[in-house]
């Protein structure tokens, strides 16, 4: 009975993957033979507007009335849209519409690629014809120069009818072959369990009797090693558990090798394995105790099981010890009921980012007062009558000197970020207010670029948050998108979401191309050093939103395209949690 509903479900099981496989296949073959019907209609259309350019090329006007009728011509016996549009992007001609009733196509992709000087294509729906079309535009030169663009489309299901056909002829082939290895699956599986169903009778007689039941030498010829296998399990079950000490062997060497100390024990508290190299950390506690409480007595690791255990996931936590610094980490095993503790010295680790941060503290320092000393220098000399040559070098040390000033305030707020880890001084801050007056602030220099600077924004919940490090995160993020930008806007965006406030900071600048997206948030990454260095950028100031978002508990990510421009969004929540395991994930 039971082989019958084995045999049931290993049917269904591989009628379901010959389905996959047949209607994965089917669906690559679909796709494929769409991508060919795609790109030869984009050929064909292709063909068509570079021959109507060179007839366009004898016509001395864009819109000259022979040119039209011609066009217009070629557009019925072709089944094709034919649009001509100026250098500016007005529409001279249309075939389908009345060229003064259709708006700028300056901005159409296929438009702005052949404006460009390149051959410009697109699939995408057409607002003037309610449908989806495939678009084609090349340029119109004339001297040397790019005086329009000769665009053809066509209707995608005109363009797509043969492929249709296809399918539907494909579609009948799948089926009938589908059918066919149903049916061949279904026959090599009844002849595969005739021999199992014997097999089983000899397996249960097996645990009934004291000796082995006799195979036929048949039966094994059909079954292969699966027979064989039967007849050999008591021996093969030694062969594993020898093999398992030999694994307990080679993960207790693994263990001691890593340099840490590993402890083990069940949820009673009895020892299971107290390794080497833990023992040699603390040589002064005596582990040959029967539970972890006798030989451990430490406040903190009794509170970091119960944690762990709790979330059933790893936990960490700080401990010291005779003047050294370790780290337990602990993890409940639900499976076996075990608690595995490792505990490593990061005594050396703990010092060295300590002095890391002193060295970085003394470095501003004493960078700050040569620099203050200079500054003041600056100013007499700008009192002082000097040369149109001296005026110029004297300008060149200002502005470096305040670009030195300027890394300095960075590197100091970030020393200033991370040695208050995750404590902030909130209060209920109306982001909206906020960044109202940081765009108050940045409107002059904006103006100035002739860029346009807008805000846009929702009635938000207020957020439990630190005001002076979200001006900062604001600041940073308006002050970099202007730097980037040359023309077109800045926008910023706000609204609630997801129980906290989405900050959106959005511009028409350069941009990034997608594998530098990954590091922009590092220290003093700089995508065009030269750029950086005009703009007087640091390669401080993500690094900064980045820490400052995280202290929030709050995500940020960004979208950029180069031409295009770049989008941060930041999510911060309504309140900040004090949980232990967050604070430390800072």
């Amino acid at each position: 009975m039971k082989l019958k509903r084995y045999f049931r479900r290993n049917l269904l099981s591989l009628w379901a993957i010959s389905l996959i496989v047949l209607g994965g296949l089917a669906i690559i073959i679909i796709q494929k033979e769409k991508d060919i019907e795609v790109k030869r209609e984009l050929n064909e259309l292709q063909e068509l507007a570079l021959a109507l350019t060179a007839e366009i090329g004898s016509f001395p006007e864009l819109g000259d009335s022979d040119l039209t009728e011609l066009l217009l011509t070629q557009a019925r016996l072709s089944r094709i849209r034919v649009t001509l549009i100026d250098a500016n992007g007005r529409v001279v001609f249309d075939s389908e519409k009345e060229a003064v009733a259709l708006e700028s196509h300056r901005y159409r992709p296929e438009i702005y690629q052949a404006l460009a000087g390149q051959v410009g294509s697109s699939s995408r729906y057409s607002d003037t014809l309610k449908k989806m079309m495939f678009y084609v535009a090349v340029p119109i030169q004339r001297d040397d120069r790019i005086i329009g663009a000769c665009r053809v489309s066509r209707d995608r299901d005109l363009a797509a009818m043969s492929y249709h056909q296809s399918v539907r002829y494909f579609l009948v082939f799948f089926g009938l072959g589908l059918a066919l290895s149903w049916a061949l699956v279904y026959i090599s599986l009844k002849r595969l369990f005739k021999p199992l169903n014997e097999l089983l009778s000899i397996i249960n007689q097996a645990e009934t009797s004291e000796t082995g039941p006799i195979i036929r030498t048949s039966l094994l010829e059909e079954l292969g090693e699966l027979g064989g296998g039967v007849s050999h399990l008591i021996s093969q079950k030694e062969e594993l558990s020898s093999h398992l000490k030999e694994q307990q062997e080679i993960f207790s060497g693994l263990l001691e090798a890593s340099g840490e100390g590993w402890f083990l024990f069940d949820q009673e508290g009895k020892i299971i394995l107290a390794s080497d190299s833990l023992k040699e950390m603390f040589s002064d506690l005596d582990f040959s105790q029967e539970f972890y409480w006798q030989a451990v007595r430490w406040p903190e690791l009794k509170a970091l099981l119960d944690e762990a255990k709790d979330k059933s996931k790893p936990v960490q936590q700080r401990l010291e010890r005779a003047g050294r610094i370790y780290s337990l980490a602990a993890n409940w095993l639900p499976a076996q009921q075990h608690f595995l503790v490792r505990v490593s010295d990061i005594t050396e680790m703990v010092d060295l980012a300590r002095k890391k941060q002193e060295f970085q503290a003394n470095l501003i320092h004493e960078l700050k007062t040569p620099l203050t000393a200079i500054s003041g220098f600056i100013e007499t000399l700008e009192e002082e009558r000097l040369s149109s040559q001296g005026q110029a070098y004297l300008d060149i040390i200002k502005r470096n000197i305040q670009r030195l000033n300027r890394l300095i305030e960075d590197l100091a707020r970030l020393s200033e970020l991370e040695e208050r880890s995750a404590e902030l001084e909130t209060e209920q801050v109306n982001l909206a207010e906020l960044v109202q007056l940081v765009a108050n602030i940045y409107s002059p220099p904006a103006a100035k670029k002739g860029l346009a600077l807008e805000v846009e924004t929702e009635p938000l919940v207020r957020l439990e948050a630190d005001p002076f490090l979200l001006e900062q995160l604001v600041i940073n993020l308006v002050d970099n998108a202007l730097r980037y930008t040359e023309k077109g806007e800045v926008k910023i965006n706000l609204r609630n979401k997801n129980g906290g406030v989405e900050l959106i900071v959005s511009d028409t600048g350069i941009g990034l191309a997608e594998e530098h997206l990954s590091r922009i948030f590092e220290r003093f990454y700089v995508v065009d050093k030269s750029r950086s260095r005009k703009t007087g950028g640091t390669g401080l100031g993500l690094a900064i939103v980045k820490h400052i978002v995280l202290l929030h508990q709050g995500k940020i990510t960004v979208t950029s395209a180069p031409g295009v421009g770049t989008t941060f969004t930041v999510w911060l929540p309504r309140e900040q949690s004090a949980r232990a395991d967050e604070k430390k994930s800072l």
